[in-house]
């Protein structure tokens, strides 16, 4: 009998390890997936600072800065979102270019002009702080020629705020229209008021670029502005934070 139940709690025992052993076995299993997908991830990292560095330099020459500019990405515009804006503007040659959300991206914009260029840049943004520190910004690079306006964050309608609307009465004819602002931080649907204000106020083959387009806010947003400009394609770029473009179907 003894014998017995030394060999029945030998076999519990057993068993016991066992159980252990295989559930080491899958963390193991756990990890060395884990450790793939956080290289994986690191690599993916990596080629898009390198991606990113890569634009920049082109921007770089491209526009030939030659004052100091800003850190791009993250909150502010990343190089890919402003390689597009010196495309478009150089393609398309705007005459009226409202943007939303000032910057560095104020600054591409104004630098992609073509020389003796008449045309005219709005810049929108909801602080007297940022839009003083884009003004600097463009007298350090000898650029006269672009107008700042500070509008302040109202309540634009029962489901969103936005820009104060007074500041947005005399344009008309907008060639293109560049969504970055106001920040979505505290409001998500904060942007997609310019559909509803602007859109009435783009010229026929207005192009309209819109940033943070990976976000689900503006991806919705650019849907539904493209779907109210007839003749015009809805394209989303693959960059950083996702942009999304929309141009008259004669230049797609």
């Amino acid at each position: 009998m003894g014998l017995a139940i030394l060999v029945v709690l030998l076999g519990l025992k057993m068993r016991a390890m066992g159980r252990r052993l295989g559930q080491v076995i899958r963390d193991l299993g756990q990890l060395k997936k884990d450790h793939r997908a956080g290289l994986k991830d690191s690599k993916a990292n990596q080629w898009e600072h390198y991606q990113q560095g890569e634009t920049f330099a082109q921007l770089i020459t491209l526009l030939k800065i030659t004052a100091p500019i800003p850190p791009t990405r993250k909150w502010a515009a990343s190089p890919d979102l402003l390689l597009t804006l010196v495309e478009t503007v150089q393609t398309h040659q705007p005459k009226l270019i409202v943007e939303l959300g000032s910057g560095i991206s104020t600054l591409v914009l104004a630098k992609s002009l073509l020389p003796g260029s008449q045309t005219r840049i709005i810049s929108f943004d909801h602080s007297e702080e940022y839009a003083q520190s884009t003004r600097d910004l463009l007298i350090q690079h000898s650029i006269t020629r672009v107008e700042i306006r500070v509008a302040s964050i109202e309540q634009y309608d029962s489901e969103r705020t936005w820009y104060s609307k007074e500041f947005f009465k005399d344009l008309a004819d907008i060639d293109m229209l560049v969504i970055d602002g106001p920040p979505g931080a505290q409001d998500p649907k904060a942007r997609s008021a310019a559909q509803i204000e602007l859109g009435s106020r783009l010229s026929k083959n207005a192009i309209v670029v819109i940033d943070d387009a990976n976000r689900e806010g503006e991806h919705g947003m650019a849907e539904s502005f493209a779907r109210e400009m007839p003749g015009h394609a809805l394209i989303f770029l693959d960059h950083e934070k996702g942009t999304a473009l929309i141009t008259p179907t004669k230049y797609s």
